[in-house]
């Protein structure tokens, strides 16, 4: 399954690469691009344009998406730091004796029982 998936990722790839191979060719016109808040102008092949842009979108949007992972591998980081701590904290509230939890439980027991023998008498 694995080699399938890699095999249709590389006719892609080989696909999109002849496709631009083919544009790039047949398109050689030049056009100016003016850079509107300066006053100069680019004088490019139409190719040249259109597949930078692609790249320069390609760029922009991997640094977007390796911020993106930052962002979700700190908090990551810092959850485990959270679930750390509360591990050990419930380590330590196991390996208490048992007899130092009892103790404050066995008089509340005895409060209400004492309660309902009033309520009886009364």
């Amino acid at each position: 399954m694995r080699t399938l998936g890699r095999l249709l990722w590389l006719s892609i790839t080989l696909l999109l690469v002849m496709f631009a191979i083919v544009f790039a060719t047949s398109n050689k016109t030049l056009i100016t691009l003016y850079l509107w808040p300066f006053d100069s102008a680019l004088t490019a092949p139409v190719w040249l344009s259109i597949l930078s842009s692609f790249i320069i979108g390609g760029l922009l949007s991997a640094i977007l998406i390796w911020g993106q992972w930052l962002a979700i591998r700190a908090k990551l980081w810092r959850l485990e730091g959270r679930f750390n701590k509360l591990q050990t904290k419930t380590e330590k509230m196991i390996a208490e004796p048992a007899t130092q939890q009892d103790y404050g439980q066995q008089n509340k027991p005895a409060a209400s029982n004492q309660l309902t023998t009033a309520r009886r008498l009364g």
